[in-house]
């Protein structure tokens, strides 16, 4: 089978991860890559370099993986769509709802197009396990969510870069980090409705937030809280799925940093009265691997190889995110203001 050439826009932290997993599979050919910090004597066997991502060769291309800064990604995006090109683009998508709607007007009119976003969570084997155990109903129904991501500080956070600048990022934490968890609500709950949140950028006081406290709640009545935060000295993943039989602990998730704890899932069954002889019944799963990122990039290879639809971080899915992630921003009246 006809392998498929590809590129990286943009060849950063991310970029040279999505490296790895892009030399692994068998059914990639990674031919070009782009960065504006390349120089003339940047070179690596059987690959070649460009600074400007207008010089590859699109003749020669079939599909590009997008790891730029946020006002860049859906610039590039649509530059590539109008190219003919199948697309994987990190999140955030865009700064904004607004650039993302703009990305889908030119995706829809593109029929054989496969266009990705990189909803890397999804794919962590504690959130197949919660997502299984919630559909097939085997702790009831889903009552309500609690859920805290948070960090020390967003990557690369300083007065100078340009994810502390709203103009060139369009938000902070919560756009940066918190997109994750977000997504993984939906993803288990479905769309919601009502929105209550607060903004605020107390400690590192750039002009985008280092905290923001939301709660929702969906048209089936279950309210979830999200705490997105830069200032979680001792970084933490935690998702809370309480429902009417029981409760989903997903405590700590295997990163690349290794700073968020071990990646656990828990089950506790309800009970009445509780007693403490109930925590025997109580069914931990521990994951001592990550194979997110190679999942992700194969999925995006098989469905460019057959034909197939993305299952997830389609255009639509990242549109309603960035949708709740507008809501958010826009309860809270005073986050104009920073």
């Amino acid at each position: 089978m006809k392998k498929i050439n590809v590129a990286i826009v943009g060849f950063g932290l991310v970029g040279n991860r999505r490296k790895k997993y892009i030399d692994k599979n068998k059914k990639f050919n990674l031919k070009f890559i782009s960065d504006n910090r390349f120089n003339k004597d940047f070179k690596r066997k059987n690959i070649f370099f460009y600074k400007n991502y207008k010089n590859i060769p699109i003749k020669n291309l079939n599909a590009v993986f997008i790891t730029l800064p946020n006002f860049l990604a859906p610039v590039v995006t649509k530059y590539f769509l109008k190219k003919n090109i199948h697309i994987f683009c990190e999140k955030p998508p865009a700064k904004n709802l607004a650039e993302i709607i703009d990305v889908y007007k030119i995706y829809k009119t593109k029929k054989n197009l496969k266009l990705k976003y990189g909803f890397n969570h999804r794919y962590h084997l504690s959130v197949q396990l919660a997502k299984k155990i919630i559909d097939k109903k085997k702790i009831g129904q889903i009552i309500n969510i609690r859920a805290i991501y948070g960090k020390s500080k967003i990557l690369n956070f300083s007065k100078n870069n340009w994810r502390s600048k709203k103009k060139l990022a369009g938000g902070g934490i919560l756009l940066d980090q918190g997109i994750h968890m977000l997504d993984l609500i939906r993803y288990l709950a479905g769309d919601f409705e009502e929105y209550k949140s607060f903004i605020s950028n107390k400690y590192w006081k750039y002009d985008v937030e280092d905290n923001a406290f939301a709660i929702m709640r969906n048209k089936q009545g279950i309210i979830a809280s999200i705490h997105s935060t830069a200032t979680q000295w001792q970084h933490k993943f935690n998702l809370e799925i309480i429902c009417s039989k029981g409760s989903i602990i997903l405590d700590g998730i295997l990163s690349s940093t290794k700073t968020y704890g071990k990646e656990q899932l828990r089950i506790y069954p309800s009970a009445e009265p509780y007693t403490y002889k109930n925590n025997k019944k109580t069914k931990i799963f521990y994951f001592n691997n990550d194979p997110s990122w190679e999942l992700e990039i194969k999925e995006f290879a098989d469905v460019i190889t057959y034909n197939k639809a993305v299952k997830y971080g389609t255009i639509d899915e990242a549109i309603k995110v960035m949708r709740m992630i507008q809501k958010i921003y826009k309860n809270d009246e005073r986050v104009l203001k920073i």
